[in-house]
């Protein structure tokens, strides 16, 4: 049977077989045991299940009821298991043992020698000076310890800045300075490797490698034609370069279940593969022509795309399928992803640990089983097509469901549909990317032409995963601890193996305590409150308030440094507009968490400090098509039933960063706000003698820098808040707020509220009064 699924899906036509996912089950769990232990007891691990399989094969008599077969097939899992664990035990003891672990334990700087092992990506979040901008994998060669050369071989990820790492590909060799840290929770990660400067004695890439890179390359100039989303979206889709892809892009398709689109994941090769073979059956070629012209895609894909987790196990199965094609036996089906676990944690048993792997074994697995069944018996009720399309979407997601959990805490019950209306486009958008891809390498001038039609593809993608990501609970929060995966595979496993009415009444009692879950979400007496004015969000050690302008509009001052936290916050809200958005300082927790407020919403103005169009994000401002106004003391600005007014900084200021924060009064119908940004004492002083002194008084204090310890008593004083309201994260490093600074406010002010212990604080007007959400639950 041979279907867009293409070599993924030989066998779905026949029955499973199960005999080598024992086998598999069991390497699986012997590679991560094996990876949590010492060498010394993997190896131990390994000899007593070999010792177990040897007495089973060789003195256990065949049971009458059961014959040999159970006993070979133990003994086949047992010594599969104990090649695993030995193999992990064997890379665990090279990684401890290496060089790279003994500078790490000698401290300071080394001089090493590696060669880059993948792409380097670049690290999300905006830049910041002293932070690294890129990441890159890579394998050492040789480490200088206490002035001796020692040869090593180690894994080592390098955190470095510059644009000369940008260019590096895999195979490439370099030396470079840096200090090895310890990598916690990456036993075969031998350290982290912070170095300054560029790399040096850069060596030439191989001809595979560069070959690789400009194919890479001239797609990526291609979609340059496209606007945003589909210039970043279009090259992680085809080749899995996410160099131009935006983070808010990249989370919408997370928030829907379709993230496995932006790391080309094995249904990609397995479409092109499926679109050889059914181009070969067109044309009658004989079978040997489809093996090679499969198999050199399969080489092509791995060469350009990189040997990412998902796509080593789709190249495996690949592989497998068009052997079983050759031969005759096109009927592998689970057995090829049996032998593919096992082979792959026999080469590479750190993928046990890889989520990526994890997630294509588990679709793939959970298509195989499934969709042949559901899709005849749907096909009754639509389209065979339509059929098929919603089984793939709903068996594999169903598989995974599980996995997922432990990466985003929450169940998608959006992901289906939104998979269904991708996965249509996402085979046509595979094809024609592919032949856009060979067409830039050739031909840049048509290809900037043509690219215009897998981007219309590309652009229904986005569509979908947009409007996915703006359904309202469109996701169930989970546990995401491995209890909570195991409570949902339950739930799963029982949904799959009950039948007729038991199924019907389990299904009925689910979407009934669903129904009531998210009807307790939305009643009223939730959160937001009522006739909230005013809201400290908890973006943890950052500042990001919202004052209400009515109709789903709020101005916002400041956006903390997690675009998450922040969008979460305005979600909670009900925040669709953003009619201005004040940035106090260019401070990584009050600004860096800009792109969650964008996402989403309409931001027309910003309003910042002097020369903040020339930082990291009042360029991201620019892109967006977001006016950036410079605030000047003395401006005002209405929104809605707020006056806004400018108290600072003065004309000619010149202080520290902190002390050019810009200093607002907030006037509403029944209450006034002064939001302060980090000032200090030197502007906190000019503010209480300066012309607007006049102006502090007011209802509520945003504190100033988070109530850290530099205050000026007499400006605290001065404001005669009866509410104020520190934005702190819990346990910070600095010891904010500083107890100096709460003893002034509780004499001050009637009501103290900090997001740490209350989380997001909201005020209300008429009468005044105010009601937290409490802190967050991982808290």
């Amino acid at each position: 049977m041979v279907t867009w699924l293409g070599t993924d899906a030989h066998g779905l036509g026949h029955p499973p077989d199960l005999r080598l996912i024992a086998p598999a089950l069991a390497s699986w769990a012997a590679a991560l045991v094996a990876l949590a232990v010492p060498p010394w007891a993997a190896w131990a691990l390994a000899g007593a299940m070999v010792l177990v399989a040897a007495v089973a094969f060789l003195w256990e008599r065949p049971s009458a009821l059961l014959g040999e077969a159970p006993i070979t097939a133990v003994a086949a899992t047992l010594v599969c298991a104990a090649t695993v664990a030995a193999v992990a035990g064997l890379h665990v003891h090279r990684t401890v043992s290496s060089a790279a672990v003994a500078a790490g334990d000698r401290g300071g700087e080394v001089e090493f020698a590696a060669v880059v092992t993948v792409d380097p990506r670049s690290r999300a979040g905006m830049p910041r000076p002293g932070r690294a901008e890129w990441v890159v994998p890579a394998r050492t060669v040789w480490v200088r310890v206490d002035g001796e050369v020692r040869a090593s071989r180690a894994s080592v990820v390098v955190l470095a800045s510059g644009a000369d790492w940008s260019g590096l590909l895999p195979g490439q060799e370099f030396t470079a300075r840096g200090v090895f840290l310890t990598a916690e929770d990456e036993p075969l990660t031998a350290a982290l490797v912070p170095v300054r400067g560029p790399p040096e004695e850069i060596a030439e890439p191989g001809r595979l490698q560069a070959f690789a890179g400009g194919v890479r390359g001239d797609l990526r100039e291609a979609a340059s034609s496209l606007p945003q989303p589909e210039r970043g979206l279009l090259p992680a889709l085809i080749v899995g370069d996410t160099s131009e892809l935006r983070e808010e892009t990249a989370e919408d398709f997370r928030a829907t279940g379709m993230t496995h689109l932006l790391t080309v994941s094995g249904a990609n090769l397995a479409v092109l593969t499926g679109f050889v073979l059914a181009v070969a059956r067109w044309a009658r070629a004989p079978t040997w022509c489809s093996v090679l012209g499969g198999a050199v895609m399969i080489w092509l894909f791995v060469l350009v795309c990189r040997p990412e987790p998902s796509v080593v196990r789709a190249a495996f199965m690949g592989s497998l399928g068009l052997l079983a094609l050759a031969t005759g036996r096109a009927h592998a089906g689970l057995g090829a992803l049996g032998v593919t676990v096992v082979g792959v944690l026999f080469v590479a048993p750190g993928l046990a640990t890889s989520f990526g792997f994890a997630l294509s074994a588990l679709a793939t697995a959970g298509i195989l089983l499934l969709v042949p069944g559901w899709a005849h018996a749907w096909s009754a009720r639509m389209p065979l097509p339509v059929a098929e399309a919603l089984a793939v979407a709903v068996a594999a997601h169903v598989a995974v469901a599980p996995v997922l959990v432990l990466l985003s805490g929450e169940v998608s019950w959006v992901a289906v549909p939104a998979n269904v209306l991708a996965a249509p486009v996402v085979a046509v958008v595979t094809v024609a990317g592919s032949a856009l891809t060979a067409l830039a390498s050739v031909w840049s001038g048509a290809a900037a032409v043509l690219v215009h039609l897998p981007g219309l593809g590309v652009s229904w993608l986005a569509v979908v995963a947009r409007a996915g990501a703006r359904v309202p609970y469109g996701a169930l929060p989970w546990r995401s601890d491995v209890a909570g995966a195991l409570v949902l595979a339950t739930l799963v496993a029982v949904f799959l193996l009950t039948r007729g009415r038991l199924r019907r009444v389990l299904a009925a009692v689910t979407v009934a305590v669903l129904v009531a879950g998210l009807a307790v979400r939305c009643v009223p007496g939730g959160w937001p409150p009522t006739g909230w004015v005013l809201v400290s969000c908890d973006v943890g050690q950052g500042d990001a308030l919202v004052l209400s302008a009515g109709g789903g509009a709020a101005v916002v001052f400041d956006a903390g440094d997690d675009p998450e936290r922040v969008d979460g916050c305005l979600e909670r809200l009900g925040v669709r507009e953003v009619p201005l958005l004040v940035l106090s300082h260019d401070h990584s927790d009050h600004v860096d968490g800009a792109s969650g407020v964008l996402r989403h919403r309409r931001v027309p103005v910003a309003l910042a400090p002097a020369g903040f169009e020339g930082t990291a994000v009042g360029r991201l401002l620019a892109e967006e098509g977001v006016e950036v106004l410079t605030a000047e003391r003395g401006q005002t600005f209405e929104v809605d039933t707020w006056t806004l007014r400018v108290l600072w900084p003065r004309p000619g200021y010149v202080g520290t960063v902190n002390d050019t924060s810009v200093v607002i009064r907030a006037d509403g119908t029944h209450l006034s706000a002064l939001l302060t940004g980090d000032i200090e004492v030197p502007a906190q002083g000019e503010l209480v003698r300066g012309p607007d002194a006049a102006l502090l008084a007011v209802t509520v204090l945003n504190t100033p820098h988070h109530g850290s310890g530099t205050q000026d008593p007499a400006f605290l004083a001065a404001t005669r808040a009866r509410v104020s309201v520190t934005s702190v994260g819990a346990d910070n490093p600095y010891g904010h707020p500083a107890p100096f600074t709460q003893n002034i406010l509780e004499r001050v002010a009637l009501v103290n509220a900090r997001t740490d212990r209350d989380g997001d604080v909201a005020v209300l007007d008429d009468p005044v009064r105010v009601v937290s959400r409490g802190p967050a639950p991982d808290r």
